[in-house]
């Protein structure tokens, strides 16, 4: 054999005999670590390894946001570290690593919320036929007792059970469909240990009922119950096209009518400013759980508006030295068959030499007085009295010149009776109308919720009886910016676009005292309904900008039998106008012109004590035209 040969195959034979250098694994960090509290300054770490070839470990502690300090260095194959050196209560956040030489692993990191009473652990929820069993791990010795506490849907969570030393389970009979959250923790004199936590769902698809659907001068109304919830946080609400056609969504136009239905509630769809004479397919919806489900169509259409009431009216300018840009118009005239006496001021604001004024006084004063006293400053042409109010404030937005005077009633108190007769209270939230102009004194009409800075294009849905819903920057429609420099908060709107936004036709139930779905401002009985005839004021203003004051005497005054909210919408809506709001009216109602603010109506209230009408009442706020 050749010497080449040889050493050849020696060399292969020497390789194969020499053992191969070993490569250490990656050095991972530790995994599922854990931290548990096992006595009154104690804390015990546990974690895995699958890390074969490694040192030890380093252990480092940091107390709420302070940093990291190291606390332990342990040998290789410990797993577990206890820290018996706590001692103010807080948040303890720990990080474990591997050490290889030099060579440091990434950290593990747990966070430990530390009581100096230990805390329950492992909490869990099984449902038998018993109900909803709770259990846990008693880490405490020497405690008081246990609270559970329990939350059930969006709810609160509040103390649900008290329970003895060392107790480790309890049973919730009363679960259901729905969602449920508890928390529990021992209790050593008035001290709590942290809370261990747990969630049980059972839920399936909502269950919708809709009932017939009615109709009304302003909306399409859909009842509906929601049968059964689910166990879901639901909404309810409808949906439909402009075009009248079938298959709308939400992304058409919408309605909802509460953010938070449960079962068994009535609800109500409304579909509002729909087209006269075109049936709508209406589609009711409930949304849960980030879903939607739709449910059968509906037909519905609006009945028709009530019509103008084109009442032959005098003008009386010349009478009181009015400019030329404001016109004064009154009459006697019959309304279904009652003789009604009216007065109304025009004002052209695009000559440029009127303004309009809204003002509040300090304490309670006539109309009359406010001119002559120069409460308000300018050449007062036309004064009426304004929103509503009590002995001393104003209970109706104020803005005057760019200063808000008064903030609008953001809630109101209303009792009714219940289905067993008896009687209820609850607090609405509401929004009002508001009658205002910009610096140019355009004029424009809304809803606000308490000041300019929630303004919205529709009131809140809200009725007497019927469930409290929340105002939001998106219910019950997207919050504009209201631009004006001059308002007068009142109620209802009575004019909107030509339309009367509300209505006597639907009520919630005649026998639970005939409450009014179509009173979204939440009117008394004795502003609000269709044979409420007291005097009025209202402020409204032309399609073409002009802005319009009338006041109707009522309650026999002058012989006037005075008008219902509608009459008084139908009246404005003869001289043109196409936005109106009601202010306060009764004894209030008052308009009084020229330098002398000489009154033109005959005020309800009895003059002197004689009996007889006429006595001008003292209020809080005033709507003027002024000369510049």
């Amino acid at each position: 054999m050749k010497t080449s040969a040889i050493f050849a195959t020696l060399m292969l034979f020497v390789s194969a005999c020499t053992p191969k250098e070993e490569v250490p694994d990656k050095l991972n960090a530790p995994e599922n670590l854990t931290a548990a509290q096992t006595g009154l300054n104690s804390v015990r770490l546990l974690w895995e390894v699958s890390v074969k070839t490694y040192d030890g470990a380093t252990i480092e502690r940091a107390y709420e946001d302070g940093a990291y300090e190291k606390i332990a260095s342990l040998a290789k194959d410990v797993l577990i570290y206890n820290d018996r050196s706590l001692t103010e209560e807080g948040l303890y956040k720990y990080r474990v690593a591997l050490l290889r030489g030099q060579e440091v692993s990434p950290y593990a990191e747990v966070s430990f919320p530390y009581s100096r009473i230990p805390a329950p652990t492992d909490a869990k929820a099984e449902k038998t036929a018993d109900g909803l069993v709770l259990s846990w791990t008693d880490n405490c010795t020497g405690e008081d007792a246990y609270l559970v506490r329990r939350k059930v849907g969006k709810g609160s969570m509040t103390d649900w059970k008290t329970l003895p030393a060392n107790t480790e389970t309890v049973t919730d009979p009363d679960v259901n469909l729905g969602s449920y959250e508890y928390e529990i923790c021992a209790l050593v004199s008035q001290e709590r240990s942290a809370y261990a936590s747990v969630r049980y769902e059972k839920l399936s698809t909502p269950v919708l009922r809709t009932d017939a659907v009615s109709k009304s001068w302003y909306m399409v109304y859909v009842p509906m119950t929601l049968e059964s919830d689910g166990g879901y946080d639901c909404e309810v609400g409808i949906c439909w096209k402009n075009d009248g056609s079938s298959g709308a969504t939400v992304e058409d136009n919408v309605y909802t009518y509460q953010y938070e239905v449960s079962t068994g509630d009535n609800c109500f769809g409304s579909a509002t400013w729909l087209e006269y004479g075109k049936t709508y397919q209406i589609r009711p919806w409930v949304k849960y759980d980030g879903r939607i489900e739709y449910y059968p169509e509906v037909s519905g259409r609006l009945e028709d508006n009530p019509s103008a009431l084109n009442a032959e009216w005098t003008e009386v300018s010349s009478e009181y030295s009015m400019p030329s840009s404001i016109r004064l118009y009154r009459t006697s005239t019959s309304v279904t068959g009652r003789t009604v006496n009216a007065w109304y001021a025009i004002a052209d604001m695009s000559a440029g030499d009127l303004e309009l004024r809204t003002v509040k006084a300090s304490s309670l004063t006539k109309p009359s007085d406010a001119v002559k006293n120069g409460l308000i400053s300018g050449d007062v042409q036309v004064i009426i009295n304004g929103g509503y109010f009590d002995s001393s404030q104003s209970l109706s937005y104020v803005m005057d010149r760019g200063t808000e005077k008064a903030l609008g009633v953001k809630s109101v108190t209303r009792t009714f009776y219940d289905s067993g007769r008896n009687n209820v209270t609850r607090s609405y939230s509401l929004t009002r109308g508001a009658f205002g102009v910009d610096s140019r004194q355009t004029p424009s009409v809304t809803w606000l919720y308490g000041s300019k800075d929630w303004a919205y294009d529709c009131p809140l849905p809200v009725y007497n009886s019927g469930a409290p819903i929340s105002v939001s920057s998106d219910f019950p429609s997207r919050k504009k910016t209201w631009d004006v420099y001059s308002a007068i908060g009142g109620g209802p709107v009575v004019l909107y676009d030509g339309r009367l936004p509300f209505d006597y036709l639907l009520t919630k139930d005649k026998g639970n005292g005939g409450r009014y779905v179509g009173n979204p401002e939440l009117l008394p009985d004795d502003i609000f309904g269709p044979s409420v005839r007291p005097p009025r004021t209202a402020v409204g203003c032309t399609a073409d900008g002009k802005i319009v004051l009338m006041v109707v005497d009522g309650r026999d005054a002058g012989g006037s039998k005075g008008v219902t909210l509608d009459e008084l919408a139908r009246l404005m809506k003869g001289i043109g106008c196409t936005y109106a709001l009601n202010l306060d009216g009764g004894g209030s109602t008052v308009m009084c012109a020229g330098p002398a603010a000489q009154i033109l109506n005959v005020p309800s209230d009895p003059a002197n004590g004689t009996g007889t009408h006429g006595k001008e009442r003292a209020v809080m706020t005033f709507v003027a035209l002024v000369k510049k």
